[in-house]
């Protein structure tokens, strides 16, 4: 495995957070970094985020929710940068961001994760959000309303056993489904449990209604499950 290198943080820092003394402020996230790094060059003194080197590539499969970079809208700091290359680790939760620096290299920032408030690709929407756990974490959001859908991806990191020599692999994608009401998270695998999170006067309508559309939450897409929470939201709605 090849030893982490650092970046200086000023360069990080002021890239991230904005530079207000930079008489035009760069559109992209990698024109704050190639700014910065022309006017205030490096200091060694000042570390922080990393550099990203890929340290499984003797392993099967990848830690990555998809295997190659793909653009992303990055909310850092309450501004947004479109058109990033972005891979997102869910075996680490780790953002990655692939650029090209000043020099012309292709180069990996593991960008912090305390900055990074959301990110999207395409209709895949990721957001930080406290955990059922109270930890902050990534949770990729279906629906955001008085009832929210999220969904919490991982990997896990296995030995081949059916390998002659010691090797190891990453799973594929595993998911883990919450509804988030009042900021409190419900776990659902199925109909029952996804009902569970609601009161008893209104699962009647819900179970009908999830009846009527043939929806079984365990294998509903992403569009389908957007139709029900929605439809929840309605009730809610129609009370108030």
């Amino acid at each position: 495995m090849r030893k982490r290198q650092f970046i200086p943080t000023l360069l990080i820092l002021m890239a991230l957070g904005g530079l207000s003394e930079l008489k035009a402020q760069p559109q992209s996230l990698m024109d704050y970094l190639a700014e910065c790094e022309r006017k205030y060059g490096s200091d060694a003194n000042l570390v922080n985020g990393e550099k990203y080197f890929y340290p499984y590539g003797r392993s099967d499969g990848h830690p990555f929710i998809f295997e190659e970079a793909r653009e992303a809208v990055i909310r850092v700091h309450e501004k947004e940068f479109d058109g990033q290359l972005v891979r997102y680790d869910i075996f680490n939760q780790q953002v990655i961001l692939d650029y090209r620096d000043v020099y012309g290299s292709i180069t990996s920032l593991v960008l912090r994760n305390e900055w990074v408030e959301s990110f999207r690709f395409d209709s895949h929407f990721f957001k930080r959000m406290t955990g059922p756990e109270g930890q902050d974490a990534y949770f990729q959001v279906l629906v955001e309303g008085p009832i929210s859908c999220v969904y919490s991806w991982s990997k896990d990191y296995l030995l081949n056993l059916n390998s002659g020599v010691q090797s190891y692999y990453f799973t594929e994608p595993l998911k883990e489904s919450f509804l988030v009401i009042e900021q409190e998270f419900f776990p659902f695998r199925n109909n029952r449990t996804f009902l569970k999170a609601f009161e008893t006067e209104k699962q009647k309508t819900i179970k009908q209604f999830m009846r009527q559309s043939r929806i079984k939450v365990k294998k509903s897409p992403d569009w389908q499950m957007r139709h029900l929470i929605e439809y929840c939201n309605s009730l809610s709605h129609e009370e108030s």
